[in-house]
């Protein structure tokens, strides 16, 4: 810390509003982050650090930096001082120099920013990404975290496209500070935290078992129906026929009952409700049908109600690992095997941990890339 407070050139303490501002937005967005199977985060801190060095020079953009870590543990509960944070000081520390040696060199100054400034934003934004992740992760992650050296490549370049477009916004927001004032500032809080955050909050977990199974079986029939392709209408039909299948449960596969409710009912969705009770290989009922003949709808409903008689609330409310192993046993007999690998392909992208073995699905309907949905599941 003498060190940096030394090497860094001249910071301006003249807007303290604004420097404020970046450290509240480094804290959202550092409470928010989105933890990733590399050890990495995704979230815009090293961008408002980059705004901060433009506008105010290194030692501001060092708080904006460091603060959050505090703020952070403090909020999580978490030790402060350890390997892994001050790991993270000393990249920071070294980003700020490098980015102001870089700017100072350029002539780029706070004062007098431009259009021409850009690229050397842009530039310093993406030296100090390099500066980060030598000093700090790419050293911090095999030593303390004990993943290979040989993934530390990778690790690095993974984030290089996100990290090119947020360095661009933040570029872009700095130069247009001077005219816009805290509208531009407000601007990249829109386009790139609040996003970061609204992430963080779909990311966050509660237990199946908490569902009733009605609720739970709808869940899972909506997840499975996703993974299996099925279209909008498809969707909406489908949540009638588990409404139908739940309620006629104790008489699945009943052919005198099956009989009776499609004469009361005699809809598509009461017909595809009343074959719920079919086997994969014929020896369900109410009709004995096999394989595809059976509705999808049907397939999926059976797979769901299974599913969360496994999971959901009064019963043995089993991990998705324990349930999918009991769906797994039951493929190409009682189940269709391709509604089980979907039940796989739910749960892969989910957020399951020790601590939450069977959360409620609901990360498989984001619409984002499925990078991110996998980022968001190991986070």
């Amino acid at each position: 810390m003498p060190a940096f407070v030394w090497l860094a050139p001249p910071s301006r303490w003249d807007q303290p509003g604004l420097l404020l501002l970046l450290i509240v937005l480094a804290v959202i967005a550092d409470i928010s982050e989105v933890k990733l199977p590399n050890g990495l985060s995704f979230d815009a801190a090293l961008e408002l650090v980059l705004i901060a060095l433009v506008l105010l020079g290194p030692l501001p953009a060092f708080l904006v930096a460091v603060v959050p870590i505090a703020i952070g543990g403090l909020i999580r509960r978490e030790r402060i001082i350890r390997q892994g944070n001050l790991a993270n000081v000393a990249a920071y520390g070294w980003e700020a120099l490098a980015g102001a040696a870089l700017l100072s060199a350029a002539g780029v100054s706070a004062t007098a920013l431009g259009l021409e400034a850009m690229p050397w934003v842009l530039l310093c934004g993406m030296v100090m990404y390099a500066v980060q992740v030598s000093v700090g992760p790419a050293l911090y992650v095999p030593l303390y975290l004990g993943h290979p050296w040989s993934t530390v490549p990778r690790m690095v370049a993974d984030p290089v496209p996100t990290t090119v477009v947020m360095v661009t916004l933040a570029a872009v927001t700095a130069v247009l500070y001077p005219l816009l004032g805290i509208l531009a500032l407000a601007l990249f809080a829109v386009i790139a935290v609040l996003p970061q955050t609204a992430l963080f909050l779909a990311a966050r977990t509660r237990p199946v078992a908490a569902l009733d199974p009605l609720v739970a079986t709808r869940r899972y029939s909506h997840a499975l129906a996703l993974h299996l392709g099925l279209d909008r209408a498809e969707r909406r039909h489908l949540v009638r026929v588990t409404e139908l299948a739940f309620a006629r449960r104790a008489e699945a596969g009943d052919p005198i009952a099956y009989a009776r409710q499609t004469l009361r009912d005699p809809s598509r969705a009461s017909w595809e409700a009343g074959h719920v009770g079919e086997w994969w290989n014929g020896g369900g009922g109410p009709a004995g049908l096999r394989g595809a003949v059976t509705p999808i709808s049907s397939r999926i409903v059976a797979v769901a109600d299974t599913w969360s008689a496994l999971t959901a609330k009064g019963g043995p409310e089993l991990s998705h690992a324990d349930a999918l192993v009991e769906l797994e046993n039951a493929a190409g007999t009682r189940f269709d095997p391709r509604v089980v690998q979907a039940a796989y392909a739910v749960v892969a992208e989910e957020c399951v941990s020790p601590a939450e073995p069977a959360p409620v699905p609901k990360l498989h309907a984001l619409r984002v890339p499925a990078p991110l949905r996998r980022a968001l599941a190991a986070s």
